[in-house]
């Protein structure tokens, strides 16, 4: 009988050196001249999504004006919504328009020597930011603000505030200063808020200086102060919160609607704790990168992978595939699990060097080869993602993948990965993608990857709404789901009251249904920020399709009108902040102002009272009465219990004794 076949992708981006990220750089100046006086970061977790506002004062010494770069990494799945600069102690508000418009308005402003601030997405890679100009002797204030949906995996929540850079793009080194220190003030507060009992919060970055505190079972807070000029912005700060044990399986629901037009919403679905074991050996195939630029990060990557290899049981087989320009086999053949071999692997692991340049297509089509059809495979591609030899258009990759029949499952792990290429991988072949920064516990992020394959999968999702007017949904979950995944999807309904909701999917060859009703509001103006989440999600889609099959045309005019009507940066939208009188002059309406107003006014609501009750099958509860695929999962097919798998601050040694011995 004919297996699903399992590819498993792992971009690397740890070790130890690594950049600061946030800085402000002369574009053409000196470098280090620009001084970061105080970095303030504040951070709301509330039921599923996250809104971080980052406000920098920037110092300049020298006796002359400069024009500056601010580049800030580009966290998973967020959209910019504000971006400030000070003028004469006022702070204005950026708007935004098409790319090449704003970047026209910007070159205007800066040669008739008036304020001016201009904000781009560098494909997946950072948030770009001229400001002119930086005055001589002088402060300048920039504040951005970012929402993104938090992924929740197994009952834990997981946020990261990205610092570490990637050390892959010569761009951004160009601009890079390595005097990453704050010489006045750092403060990192994060609010983790939740309709449901949290259980548990950890940090790790900074982790020296972090206090956590609960203030309800709802309410935790993270804060992080340095106020004597000793903090340094090199590493990822991650924030990790548990769910208590008992949390139910079920269906959340955040809505917004103002009684003009549609409603937007986010669902999710959290499932049932009801998949089975499987227990059939896996062969499993490591490709390993060893270009240049995984320098420094050699010897972290050769030791998760020989740390992996000695969880695998005995019934399995492993392979490793070595590639830079070009790939090669470090061993022949499947080689059996025992000790021996483990071992001897492990030992030619430990003298392997850099070199050369990163295919990355090369990798994958060498981990696809000889995998045989009557046994589950898994291959395990770890690479930083910077491709910059062979093929490298998200297209080429779509080619490869055709009329295989694999599952692939991507590790994206820090800043520079190209995050949309592994994760449109993992979607398009059924898999799944988890995201790792340096601070995470990479070992304990892979025993959780294998805890989830030792268990069934739902396979064919699908998400139907009736009774509503449920249009435009937008998904930011795949189409197969993982113990311990939920299913995300944003929409937008046309009438309120009471919708059907069904979800449909297979289960080891079987079809199975569940059904609810859900009340859709008239009114509800909690979540105004739904409207942005939604929008940001079609633009995804829609840039995904772009990159598939290579071709614009109406596609990209569709991203830029979403960019302008929500007020999202995007591939082909930017954000730009002129002296007040000028937004008139270039007839830019000032759209984004009135939002931000009114989103601003709603989060002020909201933290004057406890998490908003967010479940919406209480009365027909989906899932009747099941827990959800919490830490408390089941064993089987050697998978590891997720209450072991608390990574989130836990040991290496705690992780070791969780082996199994062969």
């Amino acid at each position: 009988m004919k297996r699903n076949i399992v590819v498993l992708i792992i971009g690397l981006m740890f070790g130890t050196a690594t950049m600061a990220a946030g800085i402000m750089t002369p574009k053409d100046g000196p470098e280090g001249s620009i001084e970061i006086r105080d970095h303030d970061v504040n951070v709301v977790i509330n039921n599923g999504f996250a809104v971080t506002t980052v406000d920098q004062v920037f110092f300049n010494p020298t006796d002359r004006d400069m024009e500056a770069v601010y580049t800030f990494p580009l966290p998973k799945n967020a959209s910019l919504s504000e971006l400030s600069l000070w003028i004469d102690g006022q702070e204005i508000l950026g708007e935004v328009t098409e790319k090449e418009k704003a970047r026209e308005i910007y070159r205007k402003e800066k040669e008739a020597g008036r304020n001016t601030a201009v904000a781009e997405k560098r494909d997946y890679l950072a948030f770009d930011v001229l400001v002119n100009p930086v005055l001589a002797g002088q402060e300048t204030r920039v504040r951005l603000v970012y929402l993104q949906p938090i992924e929740i995996d197994g009952n834990i929540g997981r946020y990261v505030y990205p610092l570490e850079e990637g050390m892959i793009d010569e761009q951004v080194h160009s601009f890079w200063d390595m005097k990453e220190q704050v010489h006045r003030r750092f403060n990192f507060l994060c609010t983790v808020r939740s309709s449901y009992p949290i259980d548990s919060v950890r940090t790790k970055g900074l982790d020296h200086l972090a206090q956590v505190e609960t203030e309800s079972q709802g309410q935790w807070i993270v804060s992080i102060n340095d106020e004597e000029g000793n903090a340094a912005l090199n590493q990822d700060i991650v924030v990790y919160y548990r769910l208590a044990e008992n949390t139910p399986a079920r269906v959340d629901l955040l809505p917004f609607r103002d009684g003009q037009g549609p409603g937007t919403y986010m669902l999710v679905i959290t499932p049932g704790n009801d998949l089975q074991p499987i227990t059939e050996g896996i062969d499993w195939t490591v490709v390993l990168d060893l270009s240049g630029s995984m320098g420094g990060k050699i010897g972290s990557a050769t030791d998760a992978v020989s740390r992996a290899l000695e969880e695998l049981r005995p019934e399995d087989r492993f392979r490793i595939a070595l590639f830079s320009d070009n790939c090669r086999m470090l061993e022949r053949g499947w080689q059996p699990v025992n000790k021996v071999n483990v071992e001897a692997t492990s030992a030619k692991l430990m003298k392997l060097d850099v070199e050369g340049g990163t295919n990355l297509y090369a990798g994958l089509q060498e981990g696809l080869r000889g995998l045989e059809t009557d046994r589950t495979s898994a291959v395990l591609l770890i690479s930083d993602g910077g491709a910059n030899v062979g093929p490298s258009e998200q297209k080429d990759f779509m080619e490869l993948m055709e009329d295989k029949d694999v599952r692939v499952f991507t590790f994206v792990i820090g800043s520079g990965s190209n995050v949309p290429l592994m994760e449109r991988i993992a979607e398009v072949s059924g898999g799944f993608s988890m995201s790792v920064s340096n601070q995470d516990d990479l070992y304990g992020r892979i025993l959780q990857a294998r805890s989830k394959l030792g268990l069934e999968a739902m396979h064919g999702i699908e998400v139907d709404l009736a009774g509503v007017g449920a249009n435009d949904q937008s998904s930011l979950s795949f189409p197969t789901i993982y113990h311990g995944q939920q299913i995300v999807r944003f929409g937008r309904y046309t009438k309120h009251g009471e919708a059907t909701l069904k979800l449909k999917a297979r289960i080891s060859g079987r079809d199975v249904e569940w059904e609810t009703r859900v009340d859709f509001p008239e009114f509800d103006d909690s979540f105004p920020e739904m409207e942005r989440l939604w929008a940001f999600a079609k633009t995804r889609e829609l840039k995904q399709q772009i990159d598939d099959t290579g071709r614009e045309g109406e596609l990209r005019e569709a991203i830029v009108d979403l960019g302008q009507t929500y007020s999202i940066v995007t591939d082909y939208t930017s954000m730009v902040v002129v002296e007040g009188q000028q937004f008139e002059e270039y007839q830019i309406e000032r759209k984004n102002l009135s939002r931000v107003e009114r989103e601003r006014q709603a989060r002020s609501v909201r933290t004057q009272s406890a998490p908003k009750p967010t479940r919406a099958d209480s009365a027909a509860p989906m899932y009747k009465g099941r827990s959800s695929h919490g830490t408390g999962g089941r064993r089987g097919g050697g998978a590891v219990d997720f209450t072991l798998v608390w990574i989130l601050g836990g040991s290496f040694i705690t992780l070791r004794m969780l082996r199994r011995k062969g």
